[in-house]
């Protein structure tokens, strides 16, 4: 693949002018003339249709934020992965050191596609890896000697792993003293936490936040673990821009434990001071603001929290008379949802989803996770696409995250090892 350097410096001209040259010989039917077939011609065994894509994604990834940021990714499974994803996006080098014996776990975790989980292929896309044995000698040695040229180093062990290693903290900043160290262990590093090991389901059920999901089932989505990441990338984007005062790196601290401290901040102040609308409003004791069947047995969620649009709502069922009861938990409450209910029963969701829609009201279908890849809102607002899988195929992901800055690496996520000369130095990215 090309690599676009400096054109000043290498006299290699940038993808915008590769860019033009090829479109001006199209035009003009240079070497590839409509003789030829026009932009289908070969060019050094590709085509230029081929090559304006690849060229397009170089110039884009040349204005990403992170461009040139190295981020050596010590962790494993989902914190650090989500982690990695955000600053993949945003057009960060990541180099994921990973153990010899079958790298990250989450590569097993099926379904596997390509040879590699599902999970990692969506999560990982564009990484480079490099297989270590953190706790030998020759390991930790090649991991100082790769800190030497790194922005950001993530890592996911318990306390104290790191430093048994001869890989911690103050060991690495005294390398490189520019160096962004991002610990994410469970419980923090205070004199409790540091002894104790724990998993998603026991971060969301200590916080307080389990008990609010209103169900006693295990959530099927990982709250603290994807909460803890975003925490960790908001750290470290932070830290990058103190060091561009100061000249200085930062040793983050961001538990796992912490990944629902945001979601719970309004309850958590709400129960402080004796309880208010979340035990009410939010949590669907109110008519207003809930889940209802519809006609056909498949639900949508109502969120008329305003008057304009509860009363709207209610004329459309010729429901007018509950006009005040959209905010009482009490029977006249509950009756009135039964009324609602009894109302939408009289045709199906998608009825119901295509009136309510045209008067602009707050209203979705609950859709399952099928359902809503073919809905296609999170497509058109770009949070939805595809990543390239081990095997050359393609694979239905989400992201970028962030789509108004960053895209979605258009390699795959990397074979355990697959940039294994790295371990002699970062080099550039290939």
């Amino acid at each position: 693949m090309f690599r676009f350097l400096d054109s000043a410096r290498s006299g290699v001209p940038p993808p915008k002018v590769v860019k033009m040259s090829l479109r001006r010989r199209e035009t003009k039917g240079g070497m590839c003339g409509a003789a030829m077939g026009g932009t289908e011609c070969s060019i050094g065994g590709g085509t230029v249709e081929r090559l304006l894509e690849v060229l397009e994604v170089a110039e884009d990834s040349m204005n990403l934020p992170l461009q040139d940021l190295v981020v050596l990714d010590l962790g494993r499974m989902l914190p650090s992965a989500v982690l990695a994803r955000q600053l993949l996006d945003l057009g960060a080098r990541v180099v994921k050191v990973e153990d010899p014996n079958g790298g990250d776990p989450m590569r097993q975790v099926p379904p596997l596609v390509g040879g590699v989980g599902a999970a990692f292929a969506a999560l990982y896309p564009g990484a480079e890896s490099v297989a270590l044995d953190l706790r030998t000698k020759e390991g930790a040695f090649r991991v100082r000697e790769m800190v030497a040229d790194a922005d950001v180093l993530v890592e996911t062990f318990r306390p104290g792993t790191m430093e048994r290693w001869g890989l911690g903290a103050d060991r690495l900043t005294d390398i490189n003293p520019k160096l962004i160290y991002c610990s994410m262990s469970s419980w923090g590093r205070g004199p409790v936490g540091s002894t104790r090991v724990g998993h998603d389901l026991n971060f969301v059920a200590a916080t307080g936040a389990l008990d609010l999901v209103n169900d006693s089932a295990v959530p099927a989505l990982q709250l603290a673990d994807v909460g803890a990441s975003l925490l960790a990338s908001s750290a470290i984007l932070a830290a990058l821009l103190r060091r561009e005062r100061t000249g200085t790196g930062a040793v983050i601290d961001q538990p796992l434990v912490s990944g629902t401290v945001p979601m719970l901040a309004w309850a958590w102040a709400d129960r402080a001071a004796g309880g208010g609308v979340l035990g009410t409003l939010l949590s669907g004791q109110w008519p207003c603001y809930r889940r209802y069947l519809c006609g056909d047995g498949r639900e949508i969620t109502v969120s008329m929290i305003e008057p304009k649009f509860w009363i709207a709502f209610l004329a459309e069922l010729g429901l007018e008379e509950l006009a005040l009861d959209g905010v009482d938990s009490g029977d006249a409450g509950q009756a009135a949802a039964a009324a609602i209910e009894k109302a939408l029963a009289t045709r199906p969701r998608s009825e119901w989803l295509r009136s309510l829609k045209a008067l602009g009201l707050p209203v979705s279908p609950v859709l399952d996770l099928d359902e809503a890849r073919q809905d296609g809102c999170l497509a058109e607002a770009g949070l939805a696409g595809e990543v390239r899988t081990p095997d050359g195929g393609t694979l239905s992901a989400l992201g970028p995250f962030i789509p108004s800055l960053g895209r979605t690496p258009d390699r795959p996520a990397p074979r355990v090892d697959e940039h294994g000369a790295l371990k002699r130095g970062l080099g550039e990215a290939e």
